[in-house]
This record gives C-alpha cells, sequence and structure tokens, in this order.
C-alpha cells in the first residue's frame, strides 16, 4: 500500500480493510483512476457502498467525468448510476452537473417527471426541477391546476403557488365567490396578504361585494378585515 502512496496505515485501520476486502489490487485499480481526495479511509467507504473501478469506467462513459472521491460514495448512496443517467438524458435534459445529479436522487426528479413537464410544454432546467420537488410542484399538482384553466404557468410561479399555499382547492373557493380567474401573481399577492375565501365572505357579507382583488389585497394590507 505505501508504494502505491497509501502511508499511516496503523492496525486499527489495516483490521479494517481486511475486514472490507480492501486489496492491493482493488487500491490500484481505484489509484489508476486518477480520483482527488482519495486515502485509506476512502477506500474502506469505497468497498463499503460499492464503488468499484468498472462503476467509475461506467459513470464516466455515461458522460459524468467524475473524480471527486466524495462525490462518488454519494452518487452510490443516493443511487445517481449510469442507468439514472441514461433515463435524464433521455428524458431531453442533458446534465453532467455531479450535484445537481445527487440532488436529483435526493428530491425525487425522474426521468418521468422530466418527460411529463415536457409534455406539458414546459422546458425546465435542472434547479427549476429540484425547486418544483422541494416544494412539491408535481405533474399530478400542475394537472390539477389545469383543470382549474391554469394552464402553462410560468415554472417560477408555479414554485411560488406551493411557497405561499396557491392550491386547485383554493382556486375552486374564489371562483364560488365571483373571482374566475384572477392573474397568478393576484393569486401569490392573496396567499401573502392572507386575502382568504373567509375574509372574502365576511365582506361580502357586509355588502362590500364585487371588489377587486387588488381593493382586496390593499384592504388587508392596510389591515381592515
Amino acid at each position: 500500500m505505501k508504494a502505491l502512496g497509501f502511508g499511516g496505515i496503523d492496525g486499527e485501520k489495516q483490521w479494517a480493510m481486511a475486514i472490507h476486502d480492501v486489496s492491493l489490487k482493488f487500491a490500484r485499480d481505484i489509484k489508476a483512476k486518477n480520483l482527488q481526495g482519495l486515502d485509506t479511509d476512502k477506500l474502506i467507504a469505497f468497498k463499503i457502498h460499492g464503488v468499484t473501478p468498472e462503476f467509475i469506467d461506467a459513470i464516466r462513459a455515461a458522460g459524468v467525468n467524475v473524480s471527486d472521491s466524495d462525490k462518488l460514495i454519494a452518487f452510490r448512496i443516493h443511487g445517481v448510476s449510469p442507468e439514472f443517467i441514461s433515463g435524464i438524458r433521455s428524458a431531453g435534459l442533458n446534465t453532467t452537473d455531479s450535484d445537481k445529479l445527487i440532488a436529483f436522487r435526493i428530491h425525487g426528479v425522474t426521468p418521468e417527471m422530466i418527460l411529463s413537464l415536457k409534455q406539458a410544454g414546459y422546458q425546465p432546467d435542472a434547479d427549476k426541477l429540484i425547486a418544483m420537488r422541494i416544494h412539491g410542484a408535481t405533474p399530478e399538482w400542475v394537472e390539477d391546476l389545469k383543470k382549474q384553466g391554469y394552464d402553462h404557468v410560468d415554472l417560477d410561479k408555479l414554485i411560488a403557488f406551493r411557497i405561499h399555499g396557491v392550491s386547485p382547492d383554493f382556486i375552486g373557493q374564489l371562483k364560488k365567490l365571483g373571482y374566475a380567474h384572477p392573474e397568478p401573481d393576484q393569486l401569490i399577492a392573496m396567499r401573502i396578504h392572507g386575502v382568504t375565501p373567509d375574509f372574502i365572505s365576511s365582506l361580502q357579507s357586509r355588502g362590500m361585494k364585487d371588489l377587486s382583488i387588488d381593493k382586496l389585497v390593499s384592504l388587508k394590507i392596510h389591515g381592515i378585515d
């Protein structure tokens, strides 16, 4: 091992390497991949998580030229496989960013999600896909919005909908109160400032009907309940 540049191996480290079958051949084969941050602890972690020379070759053949030892371990932990990378690419998103691929797996961005959004007319980038999953803007939820008349809303606004609580149910309640199709920005403003269906119903019951959305928002901003 010392001849390969792996020094400082004490008895405890030798025991761990033996337990996990870190052989001289394995170390030599991994060393040949020219990885960053490679030491005996990483060799042991590679064995634990299944980072093999063949896995590294397959990832690189898939177009992701990873040289960071920690990222390869993260790939195995989170399931970033050559097949997953190929699926993402086949869905029309050509990303080779290791951090983005790991985030995809952590947050549940799948080839199926990408295809569904593209079929709906969207061209999402990696960051928007991750944000959509973090905030719960799923293709199914987008489809529910479409049923309420909100077809092909800008992705940033869809994410804002989820952040602020603009839901198909909220939109449906507004329709019943006479607000058939507010603009996306108006819906977001209503949720930010607390213009709820109950607030509108209360105003209408006191004779304040046909108020514009801008007026409703203004009333809340000025503390009128």
